[in-house]
């Protein structure tokens, strides 16, 4: 799954109203995405150890804020309303979506998935992955729009010939709202191509199919943040560039993590909070930085 397209994402260096230039504006836009993804993890974590057994209505106003958050974006500026939506999004789906699926699990009684003895799977994840065809009955709606922008879209209906009718003429775009719901779509792909690679029944962590999908997603990243990204010069498109981008280099780091690799810190805030904090204030920071100079009129047209 790929952005939306972007009509400011040209070729070499130019100036740019955040006092930044390509490559700058993107590599900060992806940085700011794949930062959250250690924080949101650590903050997840810290709302069950701090409200223990309310973590679910906590998760509940977590979730509502994100809500306030993405009807605040409907009325700001291009760059301002995407990372309302972004940060809207994500708490949304922090909040509300994943812990849905643990919830249910419990009031159900799902066992785990267990292999030898060894927890491969845990019920919420299963639940997660029994959504699969929901999620792809969503996408296939979701591609029908005939004023989408997004690329992987606008490839099937170019390709499969399967447009619908023309854009509607002078259609005003919410970036807060396709943010948020790029967001949303995004973390719960990933969850269900990551819960599928990692199934005994279907492959496995150590499968080959498993091996070459960390290499090839590590390969299409890095492109992306290179060849596509590093472009941009608009704040707001390229803030919903990453966040795909950020999606498909954060599997690597599930799946070096699924592999002894790597420490996971940001599930670990206790023994590692330094740690935890500095990534933090460097989303914090770098958040700050990109919104910096964007004004708070009303979204006008989207460049995209």
């Amino acid at each position: 799954m790929t952005a939306s397209t972007d009509a400011a994402a040209a070729s070499g260096p130019a100036p740019a109203r955040w006092g930044l230039s390509a490559p700058w504006i993107g590599l900060l836009a992806f940085f700011i995405t794949f930062a959250w993804k250690a924080a949101a993890h650590c903050v997840s974590v810290l709302n069950s150890l701090v409200f223990g057994g309310a973590h679910f209505l906590s998760g509940g106003i977590i979730g509502a804020v994100g809500f306030v958050l993405v009807w605040m974006g409907f009325r700001r500026e291009e760059t301002v309303a995407t990372s309302l939506g972004f940060m809207g999004g994500s708490l949304i789906f922090l909040g509300l979506v994943e812990p849905s699926f643990l919830m249910f699990s419990q009031l159900m009684g799902v066992p785990p998935l267990q292999v030898e003895g060894r927890t491969v799977l845990t019920p919420n994840l299963l639940m997660m992955q029994a959504s699969a065809i929901a999620y792809f009955v969503i996408l296939i709606l979701l591609g029908a729009d005939k004023d989408t922008r997004c690329r992987m879209f606008l490839w099937f209906h170019r390709n499969l010939r399967l447009r619908p009718n023309p854009p509607t003429p002078g259609y005003r775009r919410q970036p807060a709202r396709i943010a948020a719901l790029e967001t949303i779509m995004i973390s719960w792909f990933f969850y269900i191509l990551i819960i599928t690679l990692l199934d005994p029944r279907v492959f496995g962590r150590d499968h080959p199919v498993t091996v070459a999908s960390f290499w090839v997603m590590l390969a299409w990243g890095l492109w992306l943040v290179q060849a596509k990204l590093s472009r941009y010069r608009a704040m707001g498109p390229a803030l919903r560039y990453a966040i795909p981008v950020a999606g498909i280099l954060w599997f690597d780091v599930e799946m070096a993590a699924q592999w002894r690799w790597l420490t996971e810190i940001w599930i670990k805030p206790l023994e590692f909070p330094v740690a935890n904090l500095l990534i933090g204030a460097a989303f914090l920071v770098a958040g700050v930085v990109a919104n910096r100079r964007a004004g708070v009129g009303p979204t006008g047209a989207s460049s995209e």
